[in-house]
Parts: C-alpha cells; sequence; structure tokens
C-alpha cells in the first residue's frame, strides 16, 4: 500500500529528523499526546479556529484507547479497510503506547510488542492484515532498542536481524507483503533504507557522494517501487526525496530549496511528500514522471503523507494562528478537511495520514470531549447520490435538480465552488459506478 511512512508519521518526528525542517514550519512530534493534562497538546482551546462547514461530505468515526487508555492515532488503512496506529493502555501519564490492529466497528485490541520490550506502534498495514512498524524500550520508540517488525497471522518477528541499534523501523507494506524502513546496517552513526520480504533486509543504495548515510524508506507500491529520502551529498544537513527502483536509487528535485522528503507512492507512480522552496518554505510535493508539483497550502507550511490510487493526497498544514490542521488534495484541490464533516460537531482534526482507494481517511484529531483520538472519516458513495444502494438514472435526475439550486452536496470535486466541473465529475463517476 501507498503509506507515509516515514519517520513524517513515525513516533520519531516530523520535525527532527535529519535536520529537515524547522520546529516552527513542522510545529510538532506525531503523535500528539496531553499525557494526564487533557487538552494541554495542540487542538486544544488557545488558537483553534473552528470553521464552517463547506460541504457536509465525510462521517467520523473515533478510535478508542486501549482498556482505560487515554489517548489513540491512527497511521494507515488498507484498501479492505484495516486500520492501524498506537494506543495507550492505562490512564497514567507513563502509559505505554501499543500497536493495534482494527476495523470499523470493531474493538481496539493491544497487539503486543516484541520480547523485553514495552511500547510499540503499527505504521502500516495492508490487504491480508500483515502489520508492520516499530517496538522499543523507549516511550518515543526511538533510539538504540527500536525494532522494525512485521506481525503476521499473529506471530511477531523481528526485521533487525543483525541487531546493530541506532535505529530502526519498519514504515509501510504492500499487498505483495514488501516491507520498506530503515536500519542501522554498519553498527555507526549509519540509518539506512531497506525492503525486506523474506531472509534478510536488503540495504537500499544511498545516493552517490552520500558520505553520511543517511536514508529513510517511507512508502512502497504495490510493485515494489519505494521511495523515501536521503542525506544530500556531502551535506549530511539537507535531504533529497528519492524513489529506489530494483538496485538503483534516484534523487527526484525539490521546489528550489535544499530540502525534500517522499512520503508515500500509489500505483500509478504519482509520489508526495514535502520540499523547500527557494525561499525556504515547506510545501507539499508530487513528483510523477520527471514533473515536481507544488501542492499549495491554505496558510503555512504544508505536508502531504499518502496518496491512495485515484491521486487523492492527504496530510496537514499549519494554519495562520500556528495550529496544525488535516487536509486533502481532492482532484487537485486542496480542502481543510475540518470543513467537510457530517457529523464531526466538536472535533478538531489535526492531522491526516493515510488515505485508501474507497476515500477513507485516517489520522489523529481531538474529540469533542477534548480527549486526542484517532478517526477514520468515511465518504459517501457519490455516484450513489440518492442514497438508495443502487446507481442509476435516479441518481442522475436527482443530482442535477440539486445541482441548479447550488445545493451544497452538489460540490463533487470539494473545490468550494459548484459549477460545470461538478456535473463532469459525477458523469465520470456514475458512468463508472465509482464512488
Amino acid at each position: 500500500m501507498s503509506k507515509s511512512f516515514r519517520s513524517s508519521i513515525a513516533i520519531a518526528s516530523l520535525v527532527a529528523l535529519a535536520g529537515l525542517c524547522s520546529i516552527s514550519a513542522a510545529q510538532d512530534v506525531f503523535p500528539f499526546s496531553d499525557g494526564d493534562e487533557p487538552g494541554s497538546g495542540p487542538g486544544g482551546d488557545n488558537g483553534w479556529e473552528d470553521v464552517a462547514i463547506i460541504s457536509p461530505m465525510y462521517t467520523i468515526s473515533e478510535i478508542l484507547p486501549i482498556g482505560s487508555g487515554l489517548e489513540s492515532f491512527c497511521t494507515g488503512i488498507s484498501n479492505n479497510g484495516w486500520i492501524v496506529g498506537g494506543a495507550k493502555i492505562n490512564s497514567t501519564s507513563s502509559s505505554p503506547t501499543r500497536a493495534f490492529r482494527t476495523r470499523e466497528g470493531m474493538s481496539v485490541s493491544d497487539l503486543g510488542t516484541l520480547p523485553g520490550l514495552a511500547f510499540s506502534s503499527a505504521y502500516g498495514v495492508n490487504n491480508a492484515g500483515d502489520v508492520v512498524g516499530v517496538a522499543a524500550a523507549a516511550a518515543n520508540l526511538y533510539g538504540s532498542t527500536a525494532k522494525p517488525f512485521i506481525v503476521r497471522n499473529g506471530t511477531w518477528t523481528n526485521l533487525d536481524t543483525m541487531n546493530l541499534g541506532i535505529h530502526a523501523a519498519a514504515n509501510a507494506i504492500n499487498n505483495s507483503g514488501w516491507v520498506v524502513g530503515l536500519n542501522s546496517f554498519l553498527g555507526t552513526g549509519s540509518v539506512e533504507s531497506f525492503k525486506w520480504q523474506s531472509g534478510a533486509p536488503i540495504n537500499l543504495p544511498d545516493l552517490p557522494g552520500d558520505t553520511c548515510r543517511i536514508s529513510y524508506g517511507q512508502g512502497i507500491n504495490d510493485f515494489g517501487t519505494a521511495v523515501g529520502y536521503s542525506a544530500a551529498p556531502g551535506r549530511c544537513g539537507d535531504n533529497r526525496a528519492v524513489r529506489y527502483e530494483g538496485n538503483s536509487v534516484i534523487e527526484m528535485g525539490t521546489l528550489g530549496g535544499p530540502n525534500a522528503q517522499a512520503n508515500a507512492i500509489n500505483n500509478l507512480n504519482q509520489i508526495v511528500g514535502y520540499s523547500e522552496t527557494q525561499v525556504g518554505q515547506n510545501r507539499a510535493t508530487m513528483w510523477h514522471n520527471g514533473t515536481i508539483t507544488n501542492l499549495g497550502t491554505l496558510a503555512g507550511a504544508s505536508f502531504a503523507l499518502s496518496i491512495n490510487n485515484d491521486s487523492y493526497v492527504v496530510g496537514y498544514y499549519i494554519d495562520t494562528r500556528n495550529q496544525q490542521r488535516a487536509c486533502a488534495w481532492i482532484n487537485g484541490n486542496m480542502v481543510d478537511l475540518n470543513t467537510l464533516l457530517v457529523n464531526g460537531t466538536g472535533w478538531r482534526l489535526l492531522i491526516a495520514t493515510s488515505i485508501n482507494d474507497s476515500g477513507q481517511i485516517v489520522g489523529q484529531a481531538r474529540n469533542p470531549q477534548g480527549r486526542l483520538r484517532g478517526f477514520v472519516l468515511t465518504p459517501p458513495c457519490r455516484s450513489d447520490y440518492n442514497r438508495d444502494g443502487g446507481i442509476d438514472g435516479s441518481d442522475v435526475s436527482g443530482f442535477i435538480m440539486n445541482w441548479e439550486t447550488a445545493q451544497p452536496d452538489t460540490d463533487i470535486n470539494y473545490d468550494g465552488g459548484i459549477d460545470g466541473l461538478d456535473i463532469q465529475n459525477f458523469l465520470e463517476l456514475w458512468e463508472d459506478s465509482r464512488c
């Protein structure tokens, strides 16, 4: 699956890993935590701006913590609805975080962790329900005890077979069981990308001239093409977005600045992440067929974390009050996901981490009671406009009638306007019986 994992979804930080971006630009470590003080983290009352609903399209479901835990977060969702992430397991401020796997309507259960380690978090899942992530002795899931894992059919496997430490994590898995992540292959200060399906992990190549030996495998598609970032040749403080083709590593360029990071790739080989511009701004970015596209922002810095096979992208941006807000790019239009909720009164969506081909989106938010929770957004089937379970002529007539009176749910492309493009997009979906 395309997956944004990634140090930017990894517990370590969206901010500090390898010096990619400044704290003022990316603001916070993900996942967010209040400890035992509700509302102390981002998305609290201080500075948060509630916004009007532009087009009520997504219904939101809450992913509860484990047991008496107070916090949860979601990091990935497969095309058939498996959801993974991490959750606190008790109500103390020092509660361990544990990896979980669930589906909508199912309870969240503790997957456990590797022997001898107390903490874990899941970062990726495929349609078979195989889960990958990181386990560690430390609460931040970072450092010399951090180990990449896969859980398959209930069995945990440590992918750090060399036990070399420094830092390691498994960030994504595709539907053929290929895993991508990072490990310390030299047993020194280096951290390098790897792929794994069976046997020993395969050390992916560094960019030519990279003397720092720092790279992170972040995402992988179903054809085995992986993406991530690598230290710029001769410049240990700068990173470049890369694509791994077979035994080759390809630098993909930036928006003019010295840094870029690729987080996810879909089966169309569209790659998303973020890059610095020439004037030092971080912007969500897409790389495809040699073209680099600035996806833009609604305010300050923006970051793309996941892309599905319909080219829908999710991530977050920093608003004018320095708050982090979940967002999406749909049909090329950027939207604040807080403006698209059907039943979202009181919710504050902070980060969207993954999107599947059904358009379901997961991430972390603050619920109406002020607690940090994982969430799932589920869109309606847009071509079944009258919601009767079938796609037929009555959907077309109903859509056109409401389009003529500019009803909000006829903004099919989510661009904030109701015009001829909405009719075009609706008919394209309807003709293919797609949602």
